[in-house]
């Protein structure tokens, strides 16, 4: 049977059932499955039989569920809280949530009735990201025997993004309804597949700024650099964070300024990324130091930990990723992926 390709993370019930002819065998082994009823949803979605596919899968509660998690992810990895008011992020996280859901259940019905899966392109934010993000490359690599727990049957669902080539997995939960049938009531991980997004544009871009990184290496190349933590404003309510930058420096041309990033990471997630300029203008050839001052925020959570107990080096990044020249030409890194 010919492999559906999922457009949309929430219509991954389609995969899980369009897609489990080469492990149909191994599957039938293990008594506790709801082979039968999986056998069903898939024949219906083959056939496109609607009636029969909604009656076994809770479909407004799995997209309702997809929606949440990616949407979450989403805001969480993207949007700067302090930037917005506790009621503008609750409007944007609905607003959000609503256009994928809605999306995804127009991919539904335009799957049943025409056998294609197609979300539209319009001026909604979470619709083309769900274009981008390549889901019409995402297809199901293999999925794990059940687990009947409590009643429910467990089963974990392992897909894979060949365009951005990453992998996620979602489990879903599927309740008995009758003797021989079980509908799929729940799922989670939808979130993993934000996640993979998320690294999968990291590789991108990685790839594509070597050579520029490369160039600007050639011109400003930091060697090394120490910091020390001082006083802030004038309230004590913040702290300075002084970055002493060793740098060798050569350019055939004047240049203008070097900009860059400060980020300050830790294995607890949390990261402060802060913007600096260092003007170039009278800088001589060779290898110098350089300042850079950044503003220790209280309300960001790195920040927060490094002015109560110190900032460890390894904890601290320099970027150099633009160079701006007095001629007006700029050598810069992509910030992101020229089609997003």
């Amino acid at each position: 049977m010919k492999k559906i390709l999922i457009i949309a993370v929430p219509i991954i019930l389609i995969a899980l059932t369009a897609t489990c002819v080469g492990s149909w065998q191994a599957m039938q082994k293990v008594h506790t499955l709801p082979g039968h009823s999986i056998k069903i949803i898939r024949d219906a979605l083959e056939n496109r039989n609607a009636e029969t596919f909604y009656r076994l899968v809770d479909a407004d509660k799995i997209l309702a569920i997809a929606a949440e998690e990616i949407v979450t992810a989403k805001i969480n990895g993207e949007v700067d809280a302090m930037t917005y008011s506790t009621r503008e992020l609750e409007n944007n996280y609905e607003n959000l949530k609503q256009d994928f859901i809605s999306a995804s259940k127009m991919a539904l019905q335009n799957y049943f009735s025409t056998g294609q899966i197609e979300i539209a392109a319009d001026d909604s934010e979470i619709k083309n990201w769900l274009i981008k993000s390549g889901l019409s490359s995402c297809y199901i690599k293999n999925y794990s025997d059940p687990t009947v727990i409590d009643g429910l049957a467990h089963v974990k669902v392992y897909f894979h993004n060949s365009e951005m080539n990453f992998s996620f997995e979602v489990e879903t939960m599927l309740e008995r309804i009758s003797e021989s049938e079980w509908r799929i009531i729940d799922a989670k991980g939808f979130d993993g597949y934000y996640f993979g997004v998320k690294r999968g544009l990291q590789m991108k871009l990685a790839s594509l700024n070597a050579p520029i990184q490369n160039k600007i290496a050639e011109t400003f190349d930091v060697k090394k650099f120490s910091t020390e933590i001082t006083e802030g404003d004038e309230y004590g309510f913040s702290k300075n964070l002084k970055i002493s930058l060793d740098a060798d420096y050569f350019s055939d041309k004047p240049i203008e300024k070097i900009v860059g990033r400060v980020i300050i990471d830790g294995r607890d997630g949390n990261v402060s990324t802060t913007p600096f300029e260092i003007e170039m203008i009278d800088a001589e050839s060779g290898l110098q130091t350089f300042e850079i001052n950044k503003i220790l925020n209280p309300f960001v959570k790195k920040d927060s930990d490094v002015m109560k107990r110190g900032l460890k080096k390894r904890e601290l990044h320099i970027e150099i990723t633009e160079i701006d020249y007095l001629d007006g030409t700029i050598l810069k890194e992509y910030d992101k992926l020229p089609q997003w």
